[in-house]
């Protein structure tokens, strides 16, 4: 039985986006990666693995709602990532979906997100989602409080050895109603879902609502494990 070695990984983002830092780290990870973007028809027979990058957000009208605080919807990116998934679940493929990529993947699969957490959550919303440093962009680094509590006996815990991680955080959507395709395996303090596992049969299948790929030098290891993990099962999976 031959093996895909280095296992091929489909990396889907936004048209334009050379999505570097995720190819950077599943290069360090010892995987090809292979970008694509909504139009892209082009065979994908040789893939080991999905992974699901981030960007603009999910369409409200997907899951029935309608919130004027949502920016850079995609309509093409939404219709063709959500394709992807469900074909990376028919043929059992290795997934990671990050920030974004969770969000697509539980609308995906039957659920709801919160369009915006500042105006639903309001006071309750303890924990800084995002922090924009003093050059006007999003902080990157792991954010001091955004802890994710790590369900115990999940495959996230024992993929990170940890309990919890402190991780960088910037998003404004998140879940609301999970799907029941998946279960939920991570939250900060404030009930916000930050990681999601499949209930189907599956290699590999985790989604994080942080972004893994920014803090592989940052966060004692978790970062690196989560695409090594990911990678070593894309490398396991059979040729057919």
């Amino acid at each position: 039985m031959a093996f895909l070695d280095p296992p091929r990984i489909l990396v889907a983002a936004a048209a334009g986006s050379l999505a570097e830092e995720y190819c950077e780290a599943l290069r360090e990870a010892g995987a090809e990666p292979l970008l694509t973007n909504a139009g892209d028809d082009r065979a994908r027979t040789e893939i080991g693995g999905l992974l699901l990058t981030g960007g603009g957000d999910v369409d409200p009208a997907l899951y029935g709602l309608s919130s004027p605080l949502a920016a850079g919807i995609d309509s093409a990116r939404d219709a063709f990532e959500s394709g992807l998934l469900w074909e990376a679940r028919q043929r059992a493929l290795p997934t990671l979906c990050i920030c974004r990529g969770l969000q697509i993947a539980n609308v995906a699969f039957g659920g709801s997100l919160i369009p915006d957490l500042p105006a639903t959550l309001g006071p309750q919303a303890t924990v800084p989602h995002e922090l924009i440093g003093p050059d006007g962009r999003a902080r990157r680094e792991p954010i001091p409080g955004h802890v994710v509590e790590i369900e115990g006996g999940s495959s996230l815990a024992r993929i990170v050895r940890a309990s919890n991680v402190t991780t960088g955080a910037r998003h404004h959507q998140s879940v609301d109603r999970c799907a029941q395709e998946l279960r939920v395996v991570g939250r900060t303090r404030d009930g916000v879902i930050e990681a999601l596992e499949a209930t189907f049969d599956s290699p590999f299948w985790l989604a994080v609502q942080w972004h893994p790929e920014s803090t592989r030098d940052t966060d004692d290891g978790a970062s690196r494990r989560i695409f090594d993990a990911f990678v070593l099962a894309a490398r396991n999976l059979p040729r057919t």
